[in-house]
């Protein structure tokens, strides 16, 4: 018997999530995309009708961004797409600046030749957002390098804290990010690339810290 798979749910599952966590997901990439900002009311039948599901694991999936903080239900409003304070952004970047340092140190010795050019690669896509001056181009290019570090360091556990948190903090970033934020940011994650190729781990791990602080909480 077939089923519609709404567009969200062709990517690989690779962790089992259930549909409420997927539907998160999809709300989440909607806040990032601005089709939902900050204040805007989230209709659970309008987004059970896209989705062509029911209203339940829409209204579980709401539940559990309400637990992360990114939306807020208030009395004879509804839900609402929450403002992020910088407390909580400053938490959640804290948390994100573990969840790289250990990936970059699971990923020593695990660099091959083929995986650094590939690392390249995806630097060089960011290289040319930033170049072009692409913001939103940008992160999304970011976001593929950093998610390479994960698939290298080739620990399933690490990989689905980091795929849970990311992307709230890509919420935060695309609320916050500037092009002076990326100006900023680009050098150093040309440096810590630098670093991953001569092996110098350590060193790519220094950089984390300022390297996500300096952009999202400052």
């Amino acid at each position: 018997m077939s089923r519609n798979i709404s567009p969200f749910k062709l990517n690989e599952n690779q962790f089992g999530e259930s549909l409420p966590e997927q539907i998160a997901k999809h709300i989440l990439e909607k806040i990032m995309k601005d089709e939902l900002k900050p204040g805007d009311k989230i209709v659970e039948e309008h987004i059970a009708q896209e989705l062509k599901t029911s209203r339940a694991p829409v209204r579980e999936a709401l539940y559990l961004l309400q637990i992360d903080n990114i939306v807020e239900r208030v009395p004879r409003k509804g839900t609402l797409v929450k403002s992020f304070t910088k407390y909580e952004i400053k938490e959640y970047t804290e948390v994100m600046i573990g969840l790289i340092q250990m990936a970059l140190e699971l990923s020593k010795e695990r660099w091959t030749p083929d995986s650094l050019l590939a690392l390249d690669e995806k630097l060089e896509k960011m290289s040319n957002m930033f170049n072009a001056g692409e913001l939103l181009a940008y992160q999304e290019s970011s976001s593929a390098l950093t998610n390479y570090i994960f698939e290298i360091a080739n620990n399933k556990a690490l990989s689905k804290f980091y795929y849970e948190s990311v992307y709230i903090l890509n919420v935060f970033a695309k609320i916050k990010w500037t092009t002076e934020t990326m100006i900023h940011f680009h050098p150093k994650m040309e440096e810590t690339v630098n670093f991953i190729k001569s092996n110098k781990i350590d060193q790519a791990k220094a950089i984390i810290p300022s390297l996500l602080l300096d952009t999202l909480t400052e």
